[in-house]
Parts: C-alpha cells; sequence; structure tokens
C-alpha cells in the first residue's frame, strides 16, 4: 500500500517506490531519491498530498 504525506510517500514494497517515483519525475521533472527506511520505502515529494493522492489515483494505485 501507498501512504501520502504532504512531503513524502511511503510505500510497501519497492514496485509501489518505483512507480511514485516515476509519477513524482513527470509532475516535478526531478528524480527523488527512494529511501529504504526499515520496512518502508519512502519518497520525498514537494506537490502536498491533495496532489499527490491525485496523482496516484490517476494511475489506479491503491492509496490511504
Amino acid at each position: 500500500m501507498i501512504k501520502v504525506y504532504s512531503d513524502y510517500v511511503a510505500c510497501d514494497t519497492h514496485e509501489e517506490a518505483i512507480e511514485a517515483q516515476a509519477i513524482i519525475i513527470n509532475a516535478m521533472r526531478h528524480i527523488p531519491k527512494i529511501c529504504n527506511d526499515r520496512d518502508m520505502f519512502l519518497l520525498e515529494h514537494e506537490l502536498g498530498e491533495h496532489k499527490m493522492l491525485e496523482l496516484l489515483n490517476q494511475r489506479g494505485l491503491t492509496c490511504k
């Protein structure tokens, strides 16, 4: 599952992190680093929680 916060995204799997990274790249034109923190993959973004949720929903990804 992908969890969206105001300035980062937390993903349960590496595949989800890659997908979220692609969305952020397309929206912001920079490559966010995927950080592995315990059992999650974290990506920073500057899109805001609402916009990031909207972009993930457009791709049909499961969010919380």
